[in-house]
């Protein structure tokens, strides 16, 4: 058990008391006292779906089969044993959430059930699944907004607070990476590490080739949209000066109060507007305060963020059988101790010049550009793979688990040697000649028999 003081590291700078109380809440739910689960990962994966014409699949209830019908059928077809869960996103992307787990190749497991499940009722609906994280033709007023209150005020606040908002909701796909932490100081560090390297991770790992039917060149497509989508919220805990290893937790808890809020769930449990800051929206209701904290939590989207676990969450959606390549990228670098050490003395030299510098880097996919310590793009990525595999071999000896490598090392071995995916796509699409339709259903997809 935690030491409750201890857990809390209480700042010295002056904070009035409802500002203390408020802070402390929030430490609280992000490091619960006792929170000793130890390591657990969680793997979420999102994807549009497209029918047999290759358009689109209508998100709400409609005369034809929809986003909505497709996730209705999945659910319908999932086993009462069955660990993993479902959502639709804003755009009628797919969410799939895996159960935690220790180790990568159980959540693989879990996620082959998932694809058989799926891979009948794509058969049977003459669905083709577009394996990309970025919509490659549509533009967000050309996609439906799932009817529900919550997404429409994002969208209200995203058209207003950025300019690719829209684009975000509707138009892409991602892997998020939770992982448990078992003190604040655990947590401090891997969210520091973690938030230092995600425009490299989010770089290896780029799969967002094409927009409005055009190839995107070297723009690292989903990044950028991410980064204009809302200032105030979204880019990298940096960026909101959360930036000392050793105090991220605190700091994220003095940032957090501050952050307009989209919403408040109200009694009957739906979201409604909320015209405030998240703190005021927490210390609205002092009988709901946990929840509306918990809420306040998942209205922040920095590349890394604390829920009650840390989640990680820069990785465009990977191609097909490379679903776990991000989820081992990050386990081997954050989960394993001594390999975490070596990335710790790795960037300790790195000036905030350097960071702000690399954070700009990530809207580029060249492996050329100079990165921190004068080294390139490409010699970090170089370092931080081998890092990152020697990690997963540290983790199968720790945890006593079959070796990780094989779900990371021929993704990194590729994008290394080849380019990132996006690039190596449109590469092929350049040689293919022919229309963008047609090289995404045999390039990018399912083909439907």
């Amino acid at each position: 058990m935690f030491d409750n003081m201890a857990v809390l590291q209480l700042p010295v700078n002056p904070l009035d008391e409802e500002q203390l109380k408020l802070k402390i809440k929030i430490i609280n739910k992000i490091v619960p006292l006792g929170h000793q689960k130890g390591l657990l990962i969680y793997f979420g994966d999102v994807f549009p779906n497209y029918n047999s014409l290759f358009n689109r699949l209508p998100v709400n209830p409609t005369n034809q089969y929809s986003a909505t019908d497709f996730i209705g059928d999945i659910q319908k077809n999932t086993q009462f044993d069955d660990p993993f869960t479902y959502s639709l996103e804003p755009g009628g992307q797919l969410e799939w959430a895996s159960a935690p787990a220790i180790s990568l190749w159980n959540i693989q497991d879990q996620f082959k059930r998932h694809v058989a499940i799926e891979d009948s009722l794509c058969k049977k609906n003459s669905i083709d699944r577009l394996y990309l994280s970025l919509e490659p033709f549509c533009k967000p007023d050309d996609i439906d907004l799932i009817t529900m209150n919550k997404y429409q005020l994002m969208d209200n606040l995203f058209k207003k607070s950025g300019h690719l908002g829209p684009w975000m909701m509707r138009n892409t796909t991602s892997v998020q990476l939770n992982i448990d932490f078992t003190s604040e100081e655990d947590a401090n560090e891997m969210a520091f590490l973690a938030d230092i390297i995600q425009p490299l991770f989010s770089i290896l790992f780029s799969n967002s080739p094409f927009m409005r039917g055009k190839p995107v060149g070297n723009t690292n497509m989903r990044w950028k949209i991410w980064e204009d989508t809302d200032l105030g919220r979204c880019r990298s805990l940096f960026d909101h000066g959360i930036r000392t290893q050793n105090k991220i937790v605190d700091d994220y808890s003095n940032w957090l109060p501050g952050v307009k809020s989209i919403f408040k769930y109200n009694d009957n449990g739906d979201a409604e507007y909320y015209d405030g800051t998240l703190g005021e929206m927490i210390q609205s209701d002092p009988n709901k305060s946990k929840s509306h904290i918990l809420s306040a939590l998942h209205q922040s989207f920095t590349h890394v963020r604390f829920k009650t676990v840390l989640e990680v969450r820069a990785s465009d959606r990977p191609p097909k059988g490379m679903e776990m390549a991000p989820a081992a990228f990050l386990s081997g670098l954050l989960t394993a101790l001594k390999t975490r050490g070596k990335l710790r003395e790795a960037i300790a030299r790195w000036s905030n010049n350097e960071r702000k510098a690399l954070i700009r880097s990530g809207n580029n996919l060249s492996f050329d550009q100079v990165g921190p310590q004068n080294k390139t793009v490409r010699e970090w990525l170089e370092f931080l793979s081998d890092l990152a595999l020697n990690g997963l071999d540290e983790r199968a000896a720790n945890f006593r688990i079959k070796n990780e490598r094989p779900l990371l090392q021929p993704f990194v071995e590729n994008v290394l040697k080849n380019g990132p995916k996006s690039i190596q796509t449109q590469n092929a699409f350049e040689r293919d000649g022919g229309s963008l339709n047609k090289f995404l259903k045999h390039y990018c997809s399912d083909t439907i028999s």
